[in-house]
């Protein structure tokens, strides 16, 4: 039979911490080391409470400097109660000497030293309840405790030897004025030598005829009480050797009791001497046994907060993984914020307002999209978002279609949409409202008398700008315009809503918010920006109400007498192509090769003139917080500034052509040419991370979330991965004409696009795709 398949461990060598160590040594060595550690603690202990009470009985008396360092000096000259005879003869003697010179320190002259009770005679006393003695003067001895006769004679040599050494002779305890039991009449105190002053035979040195001091008659010196530690005692190994075993149990206790004399490397030895001899089938039985116990759950032993930050560092693959390894880490793992945090995390959601929404039906949530009750919705919303991503750019997926026809053959020029309304201008002069769900027409909105080239809304009120030089106002429930804006002399091409926001602090530390209302800010071809004070139509029935009665009194003012108009900022020479507004600045972009940077807090004047680029400014961008914006232009390139301090950071290179199509989401810049590319550009460094490449003609539109890019040309509707910088997928591949528009949201991609019939005429559609339908 094969042993080393039997015994698998038995022709190892034993290494490292299990090899046989001082093999020579005693039994005992390792025993008296451990019983001298737990001595050394003791004793340090005892020192520490010592010391801490010495401090403050000094304090109570009132000692002096002086004091202190006596009472130093006698606790190391008199305490030490392991020293050998030799030591306490040399104390003796010192205090001998000191008596008879009189030594004189620090300007006092210290009498003879009497014999003090030793810290571990005052230890060991008070342990046992025996007298702890005082020392006022020479002659006066007084106890704090009654006597016991063990320390009878103690009392009687001490009493002795401190008579003596002040030349009293004998007391006698019926002698008046000596009494031997004070302690219901005067304050116990700790024994210390009195100095000069205080000293009742205190005789001035100059005063004394013989300043040799009479020494005592000879007597035995008292030995100091040794402190009662516990003797060292061998009678363990001895009696454990004693006994032969005669049965199993009694041989493995003698082991078991043995099995300490050995230091611990020779312990591990030991171990590994008896696992050689042990088979196959026990070494896996306690190969297991051992592995179990020296697992250790590093979740649920650390403090909330400390795993759940560990926790947020992981993706959620990881984590509905680790969900499986006990119900204690499901418990944590199963935390709403863990998963609202990957959701901003993983971008699925950027705004905590939109998560907040999401969860406040959460029954809805998890009966469409999770088949468990005890999950947290939170972790229900991740996964909902993670699958309509995942929908996304998987081309084997097909969204929910609906095509929406209505336009004729009229070019679609600006497009927003939301979860329940598709909002669209024409050149034709109207605004078509449809339903995003179902593609039915809701309303048509008239009034404009050309083309609308802008349009923007908030809430339920809708803002276009149109051919026609005016600015209009409508309550998109109704249907009905409330607010027409006049002023600008040429078309109205681009505009922006500017909503409150915090812009910094004020002098009080306070957080400054503005506008205090919302602003709308329109550019024309007529070279000016003008701002007006938004007016918002409200939601409520009981206002739409009053709208439908007062539909005929649309506000219509001048330029002049409007009091909506807020500012108007001159200063292009040409075509305002572009604005990008936030909080107080406003960014415009124009044909006159320049971009400008307006501040609203310093009445609309013009901060920066940006020069630099060679030729008209089509698009721009801006981030608040880093100071931060950009300019596309038909030089091909795209300008970086600091709007602050109105420098030129850097110029982005890379397109050959136009440059009309700049956004800026989320921390990633994306642009779009007319040379049919885009670029995906870090805004902060201004270096290119990816270039998209797959259009036959020049862009003619795109949107981006921060996740995905989705771009339209002539014939072409693309999505692209942002995360990879590559292509994903074709959207729709029946496109035989233009596309004019493109919005997304998480959900939903909807595009204005043309198709040509047989007969070569072009329509105009509207296509929603829908990648949110919940799985069946």
């Amino acid at each position: 039979m094969n042993t080393n398949f039997t015994f698998p461990l038995r022709d190892y060598e034993a290494k490292f911490d299990y090899k046989l160590s001082n093999p020579n040594g005693k039994l005992s060595d390792v025993w008296l080391h451990k019983e001298y550690q737990k001595l050394s603690l003791q004793t340090n202990n005892n020192n520490n409470s010592s010391r801490e009470r010495r401090k403050r009985n000094v304090g109570e008396v009132g000692g002096t400097e002086d004091d202190d360092e006596d009472y130093c000096m006698v606790d190391f000259v008199l305490s030490d109660t392991d020293s050998t005879s030799t030591v306490a003869g040399s104390a003796s003697a010192t205090t001998g000497v000191a008596g008879a010179n009189s030594v004189s320190r620090k300007g006092s002259a210290h009498p003879p030293k009497r014999r003090l009770t030793t810290h571990a005679l005052n230890e060991n006393m008070n342990s046992n309840r025996t007298m702890l003695f005082q020392i006022d003067s020479p002659g006066c001895i007084q106890p704090s405790s009654p006597l016991t006769s063990r320390n009878q004679s103690a009392i009687s040599t001490a009493t002795a030897a401190t008579i003596g050494a002040a030349g009293a002779g004998t007391v006698d305890p019926s002698t008046p004025g000596v009494d031997l039991y004070p302690h219901s009449q005067q304050t116990t105190r700790r024994p210390r030598t009195p100095n000069v002053i205080n000293s009742p035979s205190h005789t001035p040195v100059s005063d004394e005829d013989d300043p040799i001091q009479q020494l005592p008659l000879p007597s035995p010196s008292a030995s100091p009480i040794q402190e009662e530690h516990p003797k060292l005692n061998f009678e363990p190994i001895e009696r454990s050797l004693a006994t032969v075993p005669t049965t199993q149990i009694e041989l493995m206790d003698l082991m078991s009791n043995l099995f300490g004399y050995l230091n611990e490397r020779n312990q591990n030895h030991l171990m590994f001497k008896l696992l050689q001899n042990i088979n196959r089938t026990s070494l896996s039985t306690f190969n297991g046994l051992i592995h179990n116990s020296l697992k250790r759950d590093l979740l649920s032993n650390l403090p909330v907060e400390i795993t759940m930050k560990i926790l947020k560092y992981l993706d959620y693959k990881t984590l509905l993984t680790l969900s499986l390894v006990c119900k204690s880490w499901y418990d944590k793992i199963n935390n709403p914020n863990l998963w609202i945090n990957l959701l901003i995390q993983d971008k699925l959601i950027t705004d905590p307002e939109i998560i907040k929404q999401e969860l406040n039906n959460p029954q809805e949530l998890l009966h469409q999209w999770c088949s468990l009750s005890n999950i947290n919705p939170a972790q229900v919303l991740y996964k909902k978002r993670s699958i309509i991503v995942n929908r996304w750019m998987d081309p084997n997926y097909e969204p929910k279609r609906i095509s929406v026809t209505g336009h004729g053959n009229k070019v679609v020029t600006c497009l927003q949409h939301d979860d329940e309304k598709i909002v669209t201008g024409v050149d034709d002069k109207c605004i078509l409202i449809y339903s995003a769900k179902t593609g039915k027409l809701i309303r048509v909105l008239e009034g404009h008398e050309g083309g609308v080239w802008a349009l923007k809304y908030t809430g339920n009120t809708l803002v276009t700008g149109s051919t026609d030089r005016t600015v209009r106002v409508w309550n998109m429930k109704t249907g009905t315009c409330t607010h027409v804006f006049r002023g600008h002399t040429s078309t109205i091409r681009c505009l922006d809503i500017i909503h409150p926001t915090v812009v910094g602090k004020d002098s009080n530390g306070n957080d400054l918010i503005f506008p205090q209302f919302p602003l709308l800010v329109t550019g024309s071809r007529d070279h000016n920006i003008h701002v007006w004070k938004l007016p918002l139509c409200e939601d409520t029935e009981q206002e739409q109400e009053d709208v439908e009665v007062r539909s005929d009194n649309t506000f219509d003012s001048s330029e002049i007498d409007n009091p909506f108009l807020i500012a108007v900022l001159s200063g292009h020479t040409q075509s305002v192509r572009s604005i990008s507004g936030f909080g107080n600045i406003i960014i415009s972009g124009s044909y006159d090769s320049t971009v400008r940077v307006w501040d609203l807090l310093d009445n609309g004047n013009c901060k920066h003139v940006l020069t630099g680029h060679q030729d008209r400014v089509y698009s721009t961008a801006m981030d608040f917080q880093s100071k931060t914006c950009f300019s596309g232009s038909m030089d091909s390139t795209i300008n970086m500034w600091n709007f602050e301090t109105g420098k030129l950071i850097r110029t982005l290179e890379g397109h050959s052509s136009l440059v009309g199509l700049l956004s800026l989401v989320d921390g990633v810049l994306v642009s779009a040419a007319a040379d049919a590319t885009l670029r995906i550009w870090n805004p902060t460094t201004g270096d290119i991370m990816s270039k998209l490449k797959g259009h036959g003609a020049a862009i003619t539109c795109f949107e981006h979330d921060g996740l995905r890019v989705v771009s339209g040309s002539e014939k072409m509707l693309k999505l692209w991965d942002v995360k990879r910088g590559c292509f994903a997928r074709d959207l729709l591949a029946d496109v035989t004409g233009g596309i004019w528009q493109v919005r997304i949201d998480y959900k939903r991609c909807v595009a204005a696009v043309q198709r040509f019939n047989d007969e070569e005429e072009g329509e105009t559609f509207i296509e929603i795709l829908d990648f949110s339908e919940p799985p069946k």
